[in-house]
């Protein structure tokens, strides 16, 4: 049976490399190529450990990869697929998106306060 030694990771390295993943428009797998280590696991240090804006960053980071693959070397059962899959996505998105614009509208009668920015409206002068 082959077994590897395994590697330990010092917490400043962890840091060091998470915050390269989080300040940059790189992928994990990228990221482990550039600091040499498996992308499981810098996958495992981001799920493990996330910021606010690791999940947004991931989903952004997965719709570039599926733009950026050609379509020619998708079948058509693929790319029907996909155009469910994005229409799903659609539909979720602006059920979300629905969803804020009625809560902003009840905060707003709820506490009689402005919350969205009102078209032509003037700057303040600090």
């Amino acid at each position: 049976m082959d077994r590897r030694a395994r590697r330990y990771f010092s917490e400043e390295f962890k840091e060091r490399v998470l915050s390269a993943y989080r300040n940059g428009n790189e992928s994990i797998p990228s990221i482990a190529e550039r600091f040499g280590i498996k992308r499981d696991t810098l996958a495992s240090w981001v799920y493990h450990r996330p910021s606010p804006l690791d999940l947004e960053k991931r989903d952004k980071l997965a719709v570039l990869d599926s733009i950026s693959m050609k379509k020619e070397e998708m079948s058509p059962g693929a790319l029907l697929a996909r155009i469910d899959e994005l229409e799903q996505a659609l539909l979720i998105e602006k059920m979300h998106s629905e969803s804020l614009t009625k809560m902003i509208e009840i905060t707003e009668r709820e506490l009689k306060i402005d919350i969205r920015k009102k078209t032509g409206a003037k700057r303040s002068l600090r």
